[in-house]
C-alpha cells in the first residue's frame, strides 16, 4: 500500500520523512489555507525540496476546462514531473482531465463520492481517485466499504488507477481498506503515529523492560557485546 501524508506544514513533512515510510505528501486548498502561508506557490515549492522526487499532490483552484488545465501546466512547470494534479470531480472536469492524461501529466481525480465517479474518472485518465472516507461516512453511507467498491470496479474493468483513501477518522477505517484491497491512503501525520503504534506493543515493551533491569539493571545488551 502506498501511504502518503496529508500536510502542508513543513515540520510535519520533515519529521514525517525522517520517521515513516511515507511515498510522498498531499495537499488541497484547505490544507494550504491552514498554514496562514500568504504565497501557497512559494509554500509548494518548499514542499517540493523537502519531499525530493517523492510524489507531490497539488490541487487546481479554478473549475472551468481551459483554466484547469493551465493551472495544471503551471504546477508542473513549478514542481517538475513527480507532481500530481488533484481536480475535484465534476460533470464539467471530466474534460480537463482527458486532455491533462494525454500530455503525460499525473492527475488525481479528488473528492470522490461514488462508485460511477470513480469509473468515469478513472475511464478520462485519472491515475489516482480520492475517496473522502470520513466525510462519506457523514452522509451515513459506509465510507471504507465504497472506497473498497471503487477498487473492486476499477479492477474489475481493468482500469490503471490507484483508489487513495483520504480523510480517516480512526485506524480502523484504514484497516478496512487495507483488507479490501485499496492500494493506497494519505493521511495526517497524527494517523501516521497512530498506524505505527499499538497499547499492546507499548505494554509488552513495558513487561521486557521490567524482566530485564531485574536481573540485569540499567545496562543494555550492547554493554555485554
Amino acid at each position: 500500500m502506498l501511504i502518503f501524508l496529508d500536510s502542508a506544514n513543513l515540520d510535519e513533512i520533515r519529521k514525517a520523512l525522517q520517521l515513516f515510510p511515507i511515498d510522498g505528501v498531499t495537499t488541497n486548498p484547505t490544507i494550504l489555507s491552514r498554514t496562514g502561508e500568504q504565497d501557497p506557490a512559494a509554500l509548494l515549492k518548499e514542499i517540493r525540496k523537502t519531499v525530493d522526487d517523492g510524489l507531490l499532490f497539488a490541487q487546481v483552484t479554478s473549475h472551468d476546462t481551459d483554466a484547469i488545465i493551465d493551472e495544471a501546466k503551471k504546477l508542473v512547470k513549478l514542481l517538475g514531473a513527480q507532481t500530481v494534479i488533484k481536480i475535484p470531480v465534476t460533470a464539467a472536469t471530466l474534460e480537463a482531465m482527458i486532455k491533462l492524461n494525454a500530455k503525460g501529466i499525473h492527475i488525481c481525480a479528488t473528492a470522490v463520492y461514488t462508485v460511477t465517479q470513480a469509473l468515469m474518472a478513472a475511464k478520462a485518465g485519472a491515475e489516482y481517485v480520492a475517496p473522502y472516507v470520513s466525510h462519506i461516512d457523514g452522509q451515513a453511507i459506509d465510507g471504507p466499504e465504497l472506497a473498497i467498491r471503487m477498487q473492486e470496479t476499477i479492477t474489475n474493468y481493468d482500469l490503471d488507477t490507484h483508489v487513495l483513501g483520504a480523510s480517516f477518522r480512526t485506524v480502523s477505517q484504514v484497516e478496512k481498506l487495507m483488507a479490501g484491497g485499496v492500494d493506497s491512503a494519505t493521511v495526517t501525520f497524527d494517523m501516521l503515529e497512530k498506524l505505527a503504534s499499538s497499547a499492546g506493543t507499548a505494554a509488552e515493551v513495558d513487561s521486557f523492560d521490567r524482566n530485564w533491569k531485574h536481573l540485569y539493571g540499567d545496562k543494555s545488551i550492547g554493554d555485554f557485546i
